[in-house]
């Protein structure tokens, strides 16, 4: 065996004894784990530049009948429209992260329709302002909520807000009254004034009985505003009653934003991009 060889051969066998598999033009590939790793993250990065590429695309007969219904212009709209995508995306991420954290899948976030009860509290309480009661928070979900779906589309939020920041006293007060009205009879009753007005009052009893200076609160806000003395509030009596005293529009429980909160919303939505 000539030198040269003896010397080939010596190098195979350390390679061999040293655990690395020789093949004459054989390519040395990263573990398996790395390239399925920068395959994902590929995947994902593309993904989100295809997403951040898509607008959303507004039809032009959807906002020409949301100005025909509402008091907001076209442009505010479409604005709206705009913002109600990004507000969704907002207050359901804590709920799709929690979804995309039990599961070992890369999950394509598909929006949602809407909001959801919890998701709207929220949006009323950090946009708004109002940190009502659940009861009342229900109430306000019901009336945005015109198809009785259980999700706040984009039509039916734009058609609330038009009420709640650009409505008329006549409109306001049908709305206020339809949110006290919690069995929708039709009439606000002595039982229906004592269950918000608790709601609102009875935070941390002291007394043996707290609910006594609810019931008494109850006997004079009837004595004031129920007018034919049938010991519950029509529609009639709560508007004649808020017509002649405005402040008695939220007597029953805070379900409307502040003047400068309105401004504020209303402003902003210009600026939506």
């Amino acid at each position: 065996m000539d030198a040269v060889t003896q010397k080939a051969m010596t190098k195979k066998s350390n390679l061999k004894s040293a655990g690395t598999k020789v093949s004459r033009g054989s390519k040395q590939w990263p573990p398996a784990k790395t390239v399925n790793s920068k395959r994902n993250q590929s995947s994902e990065l593309r993904s989100t530049k295809l997403m951040s590429k898509v607008k959303p695309i507004i039809p032009p007969n959807f906002v020409e009948n949301l100005f025909k219904q509402t008091r907001f212009t076209k442009k505010e709209i479409v604005g709206l429209c705009k913002l109600f995508k990004k507000l969704v995306a907002i207050y359901g991420a804590e709920s799709t992260s929690s979804v995309a954290a039990m599961s070992s899948v890369v999950l394509i976030t598909i929006p949602t329709q809407g909001f959801d009860r919890l998701m709207f509290r929220e949006f009323l309480q950090n946009e708004f302002g109002i940190t009502t009661e659940e009861i009342l928070t229900d109430r306000i979900f019901c009336f945005f909520d015109q198809r009785n779906d259980g999700v706040i589309h984009e039509d039916e939020w734009i058609t609330g807000l038009s009420v709640l920041l650009r409505g008329t006293q006549d409109e306001r007060i049908k709305y206020t009254f339809t949110i006290y009205d919690l069995n929708n009879d039709g009439f606000i009753t002595k039982e229906e004034i004592f269950s918000l007005l608790r709601n609102c009052l009875v935070k941390h009893p002291q007394d043996e009985d707290p609910d006594e200076g609810v019931r008494e609160l109850v006997d004079i806000v009837l004595r004031k505003m129920d007018c034919d003395n049938d010991t519950k509030l029509s529609f009639e009596d709560f508007s004649t009653s808020v017509n002649k005293q405005s402040l008695l529009l939220e007597a029953f429980g805070q379900c409307l934003p502040s003047r400068e909160i309105s401004e504020s919303f209303l402003n902003s939505i210009s600026s939506v991009q």
